[in-house]
């Protein structure tokens, strides 16, 4: 998995008490975050869903309009 690389600020309080506790901020971030998706799920799946799409757009992949569509519909008959 790629893992992006972004900044968080800190008071110089807090700076210093997750230093002297040791803490990795990477992880207690990345658990807040999922956290917090398990409690808003819909935003969270909004949030992936324009993730992903931004992704697809930058690669310029085209997806036909109905191939979604279809498959819903194959997916209903069974």
């Amino acid at each position: 998995m790629r893992m992006a690389n972004r900044t968080i600020y800190l008071s110089e309080e807090l700076d210093e008490v997750s230093r002297r506790l040791g803490l990795n901020l990477s992880r207690l971030t990345q658990a807040a975050i999922a956290e917090h998706a398990r409690h808003n799920s819909d935003d969270a799946i909004d949030a992936r869903v324009e993730s992903a799409s931004a992704r697809i757009r930058d690669l310029g992949i085209k997806w036909p309009a109905e191939s979604l569509v279809q498959q819903r519909r194959d997916e209903a008959e069974r």
